[in-house]
């Protein structure tokens, strides 16, 4: 955070973070910091809020700002004898809330590190840097940023791990090829160093395990002085402690999921109030979303609800690295994310979304995917019409086995186009095509190929060589069977909609189910 102002000086205690909440305007107590949440740094609100929070004793209101501040809103902040903070644009509210209790929360612990909350990582995080003089991150096993310390600067890399709320790609991999996670899962206490030109302090860490599961990693990075020799066993012994700690916060997670699920399935069935459940959920109702479907395939009963639960969390997982403020569930068989705030210009990112989904779930659980990926719509009260069409895309390229693993609807539109035609046929059997029926009939006693020659003869618009070449058999031999079905059939193939309704029936039913 950037200090814009501060008209009492920066010795001001701090007591607490408050969200600032314009339906339900909470009660500023004297020396918290208002988190201005969705407040527009150059609106007359952000003016009032200023003001507001100056009144009722506040100690600081912090603001997403881009570039300077406006120097109304410092005048106000000035006038109003508030201190006034800038926040980075690409740092997450929950983020700041976080940083703001990391700062108020590790005071009264820095000395020793005891007495810290079971569950609370930033405070775990704090006390082990006060312990070693190193700068903290937890991480969970997919290298997703749990908590850290509260130590500024140290290196660019941990700047862009807090930021991002995970380790940055490029590091990933380059640990990985350096078999750097291989040797921490194996239960090591490994010492790392770049090679010289990269920005990054030497670092320590060891892996958090609960018996011979993998919880997560805690890695301190060097300061301004080096890290002593017992560090790698304050360290061992840390990780013992926070394997408590990750179990804890694991299950309040899962309560939180569990949360965000049920308000994600009142959204899809078009229940409850809208703005109520996007204000739960932390989203813009207006903004931008669109639902992903997947459905998984086994053996067996038993396996099928297994392969459900893993995949609900790889999806859980992948959705929450993508938006993070997205919510999955499962309904029945099929398996919903929703993301908000999808590009309206690059649909097609969803697509690849759902096929790395799909993937990662073939190679790492061993689970059989399709993913429909409906239209993005531009308001919440919208999203039950994005999860129809994910809903039809996927049954669309289940029933096609040669066709892709995921798509959107535009990409399946021909796809689930016919299946809803089927759908419609199935409820109306007084739609089927008599003449076909016959030819089917004539087949199973005669043992001709009638229905493939018309199939063939209507794919290939009525080009007989290209037609015959399809049907295997030479050009003269398709003329004769051609005649001989229509003598069979009483087809009129020179009627063109005659040839439409004949071609939309063998493509509905299939040339092998047309009885």
């Amino acid at each position: 955070m950037e200090l814009v102002c501060a008209p009492h000086g920066l010795d001001r205690g701090v007591t607490e973070a408050v969200i600032h909440d314009p339906i339900a305007p909470p009660e500023f107590g004297d020396g918290c910091v208002v988190l201005g949440v969705g407040v527009t740094a150059s609106s007359p609100e952000a003016l009032e809020l200023v003001r507001d929070a100056g009144r009722a004793g506040a100690a600081a209101v912090a603001l997403k700002i881009d570039g300077p501040a406006p120097s109304s809103l410092r005048e106000g902040a000035e006038q109003a004898g508030i201190a006034l903070l800038a926040l980075p644009t690409e740092m997450t509210w929950s983020q700041a809330h976080s940083l703001v209790r990391t700062a108020i929360g590790g005071i009264g612990n820095a000395d020793t590190g005891a007495d810290v909350p079971l569950g609370d990582l930033f405070a775990l995080a704090n006390a082990l840097a006060a312990m070693t003089g190193g700068a903290v991150e937890i991480e969970d096993r997919q290298a997703r940023v749990l908590a850290y310390s509260s130590q500024q600067g140290v290196d660019e890399p941990r700047r862009q791990t807090i930021l991002g709320r995970r380790v940055p790609e490029e590091w990933v991999r380059r640990l990985e090829e350096e078999g750097v996670f291989k040797r921490l899962w194996a239960g090591e206490v490994v010492r790392y160093e770049a090679e010289p030109g990269f920005d990054l302090q030497p670092r320590i860490a060891v892996a958090v395990r609960a018996g011979d599961v993998i919880l997560g990693s805690i890695w301190i990075a060097e300061g301004e002085t080096p890290l002593g020799e017992d560090t790698e066993e304050v360290l061992r012994e840390t990780a013992r402690i926070a394997a408590l700690h990750l179990v804890r916060h694991r299950a309040s997670e899962d309560l939180e999921r569990s949360a965000r699920a049920e308000l994600l399935t009142s959204i899809l069935e078009g229940r409850g109030s809208v703005e109520a459940t996007a204000y739960r959920l932390g989203v813009t109702a207006n903004g931008t979303f669109a639902v992903l479907a997947f459905e998984p395939h086994a053996d067996d009963e038993v396996q099928d609800a297994l392969a459900r639960e893993r995949v609900l969390d790889l999806v859980t997982l992948y959705g929450e690295a993508f938006r993070n403020r997205s919510a999955a569930v499962q309904l029945g068989r099929t398996i919903y994310v929703l993301l908000p705030g999808p590009d309206p210009d690059r649909p097609e990112r969803l697509v690849s979304l759902a096929a790395d989904v799909i993937g990662r779930a073939r190679d790492s659980l061993g689970v059989s995917l399709r993913g429909g990926v409906g239209s993005i719509v531009s308001h919440l009260r919208d999203v039950p019409r994005s999860r129809r069409e994910a809903d039809q895309v996927v049954r669309a390229i289940c029933a096609d086995p040669v066709g892709p693993v995921a798509a959107d609807f535009v990409g399946a539109q021909n796809r689930v186009t016919l299946v809803e035609l089927r759908d419609f046929a199935a409820d109306r059997p007084y739609l089927r095509s008599r003449r076909i029926e016959m030819l089917s009939d004539h087949d199973s006693r005669h043992g001709t190929q009638y229905v493939e020659t018309l199939s063939c003869y209507l794919d290939a618009f009525g080009d007989i060589p290209r037609a015959a070449k399809q049907a295997n058999v030479h050009p003269n031999t398709f003329r004769y069977r051609l005649r001989r079905l229509i003598e069979v059939s009483g087809l009129n193939l020179d009627d063109p909609e005659e040839r439409l309704l004949a071609a939309l029936e063998l493509r509905l039913h299939g040339s092998d189910d047309v009885r």
